[in-house]
This record gives structure tokens, C-alpha cells and sequence, in this order.
């Protein structure tokens, strides 16, 4: 009920095939994803350019020289903790199944910890400027070491790092790249970050005469496009704010129908112990109640487990796309900036070149010096115009894929619903008949 006064019943919704693309091939259904027939009819239609699985195994759609992407499957799996105190760590073992040729197995299986993914990370950051690299999950928990291994946080990362894999896998270049490949093939020695290097007196001496990066310069089309991410990210922030809080309450609500069901039951045998008359139907009743809220304990508790694995996961995963997205703007932005600082320092550098042929002296600039104050200008603009066409065309696809993905998370978000629903309302009308046993029905209509 709204403050202006009551809320009519909305209209009747009609599921509608949007035409996004061409229809793709459907998988077999997932156990968890089976709708119980009664519910079946109201079920909703997935987007028709849904994929089959919200992240599928192989890659769809073409690589950056028009050809089909090559096929991957991967597999993050059976975390084991390694060390002991500080130095403990969790190890995964990565599978890589793929046709690309440039690998030396079709089939190969690694032992990867977190720092060998934030590794992958870096390098593809660095040699890749432009496109956009999904940031990585938390590495630690609340606590630097008592969360980071516990069981679901654990579950709930490796899950993470299986996604951005994925991703990886399925863009049209970063799939070919040599850092990828290292990381599914190479030995856990080259997977190291480089140290950040100190810089000598000499070397910190010269970069403090180099050029300044010059002050930022509004830019609409790029401006729009940061306006966009971070109008998605506040979006995508409250939807998982509260989707978190629905599955934590979800919990919480199959925690205490256990604790009910588990009193419910101690009820009853109490009661069978009285020797009254009506102990007998008590004890069923109590009994049987105390059994049903004992199953659908299980029950919440699973759909609390699919409404994280379906639906809160998703989100939080775009959150990282967006965080990737805005990294790659900054970079554009750095880029833009210092092809302006090259632009200005070469304007200096020409007056003075100019100015020193009036006086007498030894010359301080020469043409050579000028050439390469051009040369360095060309290369900075080459680069800013290389990342602002590569971030133009990653928007273009993170806006297709960002409809899509996200709306088929909301039919199974929906899908989910209905599935445990019509479960707890058969659960509670197979109950009924033994608690309505010997109790008046006129007195359920008072």
C-alpha cells in the first residue's frame, strides 16, 4: 500500500521472445533446474539469444581475425590447503581442454594457487591496454586468516576464478594470448610477478625530466561511457546488497525450521508419554510437522544455494567486469593525457629549436632531438587511438552480453522461485490431513 492509496492488481504479464540473435542450441537440463510440473506453466521464457548455461563451457562467436574462436573447456576444482600459519595457501587444479593449435597438449591439467591467477591478471593488464579484464575476486576474507579458509569462502572463490577463466577463454583475443597459454601450460616458476624495481638516482633523475602528464581534457564520447559503467555499477551494487541479504535471511530461516522441526518432534514424544486420550493423534501431529519442517530446512537451505550459485554470483561477477571496465578507461585516460604531454613538450622543444638559431652559442636542441620529440608523439597517439578503439568495441560487446546474461540470470532467479516453492506447498499439504486428524473445521473458519 503506497502512501497515495491502494495499489491495483497489475495486469497480466505476457513472456515475450526478444529477437537478440540467432537462436542458440539448448543443453540438457540441469537436475536443479528441473521446474515441477505444476508450476511448469508459468515458468519464464530465457531470452532467445540466452546461452545454454549462464557461462557456458565453449566459446561462441568469432575471433579477432573473423574466424571461429577456438573451443575451450576448463575446470577449476579440489582446492587443498598447502602450508601452515602466514605461509598456508590454497592450491586449485586448473584443467584446459582446447583445439587451439598453439598449445602443445589438447588436454592439460595444473596445480595453480591465487597469486599465479593475480599473475595472469597483471600480464594480460600490461600487454593488452584497452581491453576489458574482469578484476579478480577477494583474496582473504574478513580476516586475513581465519575466513580465507573456511569452507564456503573457499567454494564461493574457486567458483570466481573459475568464471574469470571463462571469460578469458571466450574473448576474441585475449583467448590466444601467450600469458593465457603460460598460465595453463608453463611451469609454476614463470608464473612469478616481477619485483617492483627501485629506481637508481640516475633513473629516478631522468624521469623527473621527462614529460608531465598533462591535465585531464574532457572527452564526451569516453565520458559517457565512465558516466555508463558507474550508473551500472551502483546499479548491480544494490541488487547484490539485497540479493545477499534475501539468501543470508534464506540461511537463517533453514536453520531455525530445523531447530523447529527437531522441538517439534521432542514435543511429540513427550506427549506420547502423557498416556491422555488424544496423545496418540498429538504425537502424530506433532511428530509429522516436526518431519516436514525437518525437510523443508533442506529444502531452503538448497534454494538459498541456488539462488547464490544462479543469481547472487552473476552479480557479483559483473561487478567485476564493471571494476575491469573502468580499469580500461583509466587507461585511455592516462593514454590521452600523455599524448598531450608529448604534444606540449614537442611545442616547447620547437620554439626553443627555433629560438637558439638567433643566438650564438653552442646549441642546446638539435633536429635530431626534435625528430625524436616527433617520433615519441606519434607513438603516444598511436597508442591512446589504439586503447579508445579497443574500449569502444569491448562497450559494444559487454552491452550485448550484459542484456543477455543478465536477464537469463533473472529467469532462473524466477525459475528457482517456483521450483522450491511448489515444493514447500506440496510439502505442507502432505502434512495437512495428519494435523487436521480429529480437529473441528468450524473451528479454522473462526
Amino acid at each position: 500500500c503506497a502512501a497515495g492509496g491502494m495499489i491495483g492488481r497489475p495486469a497480466a504479464m505476457e513472456y515475450v521472445n526478444l529477437p537478440l540473435g540467432d537462436e542458440s542450441p539448448s543443453a540438457p537440463p540441469h537436475e536443479d533446474d528441473i521446474i515441477p510440473p505444476a508450476a511448469q506453466q508459468y515458468a519464464p521464457r530465457p531470452p532467445a539469444s540466452a546461452p545454454a548455461t549462464v557461462y557456458p563451457a565453449y566459446a561462441a562467436g568469432y575471433g579477432a581475425s573473423g574466424g571461429e574462436l577456438p573451443q575451450f573447456e576448463i575446470s577449476v576444482s579440489e582446492p587443498q590447503k598447502q602450508g601452515n600459519g602466514y605461509q598456508a595457501f590454497i592450491c586449485y587444479k586448473v584443467r584446459c581442454q582446447t583445439s587451439l593449435q598453439q598449445y602443445g597438449s589438447a588436454d592439460t591439467t595444473v596445480t595453480r594457487r591465487f597469486n599465479h591467477f593475480v599473475w595472469l591478471h597483471a600480464m594480460l593488464s600490461e600487454q593488452y591496454p584497452g581491453y576489458f579484464i574482469p578484476a579478480l575476486p577477494d583474496k582473504s576474507g574478513l580476516g586475513p586468516v581465519l575466513n580465507r579458509f573456511q569452507e564456503e569462502f573457499v567454494e564461493h572463490r574457486r567458483l570466481a576464478l573459475h568464471k574469470f577463466l571463462l571469460r578469458l577463454t571466450q574473448h576474441p583475443v585475449i583467448c590466444t594470448s601467450k600469458p593465457l597459454q603460460d598460465f595453463f601450460e608453463a611451469r609454476e616458476e614463470a608464473l612469478r610477478t616481477p619485483e617492483e624495481k627501485k629506481s637508481s638516482f640516475f633513473g629516478g633523475l631522468f624521469k623527473d625530466m621527462s614529460p608531465k602528464p598533462h591535465p585531464r581534457i574532457p572527452d564526451p564520447e569516453f565520458d559517457a561511457m565512465g558516466a555508463y559503467a558507474k550508473e551500472l555499477e551502483g546499479q548491480l551494487s544494490e541488487v547484490h546488497k539485497f540479493m545477499e541479504r534475501l539468501v543470508c535471511r534464506r540461511k537463517e530461516l533453514g536453520s531455525s525450521l530445523a531447530e523447529l522441526g527437531l522441538t517439534l518432534i521432542t514435543f511429540g514424544n513427550h506427549e506420547q508419554k502423557t498416556g491422555e486420550p488424544e496423545a496418540a493423534a498429538t504425537c502424530k501431529a506433532l511428530q509429522d510437522l516436526g518431519s516436514c519442517c525437518d525437510h523443508l530446512a533442506i529444502s531452503v537451505h538448497q534454494q538459498a544455494a541456488d539462488e547464490a550459485r544462479k543469481a547472487l554470483l552473476v552479480v557479483e561477477e559483473w561487478l567485476r567486469i564493471v571494476e575491469g571496465t573502468k580499469a580500461a578507461l583509466l587507461v585511455r585516460q592516462a593514454a590521452a593525457s600523455q599524448h598531450m604531454a608529448m604534444h606540449a613538450d614537442l611545442d616547447r622543444k620547437t620554439r626553443a629549436f627555433q629560438n637558439q638559431a638567433a643566438q650564438s652559442g653552442r646549441p642546446l636542441l638539435t633536429e635530431s632531438d626534435i625528430k625524436e620529440a616527433q617520433r615519441r608523439v606519434e607513438e603516444a597517439r598511436q597508442r591512446a587511438e589504439l586503447v579508445g578503439q579497443r574500449i569502444t568495441e569491448e562497450m559494444q560487446r559487454l552491452k550485448v552480453r550484459k542484456s543477455t546474461e543478465l536477464r537469463t540470470m533473472l529467469c532462473l532467479f524466477v525459475s528457482v522461485q517456483l521450483k522450491h516453492g511448489a515444493e514447500v506447498q506440496e510439502s505442507w499439504k502432505r502434512v495437512l490431513p495428519s494435523v487436521l486428524n480429529g480437529v473441528d473445521p468450524s473451528v479454522l473458519n473462526s
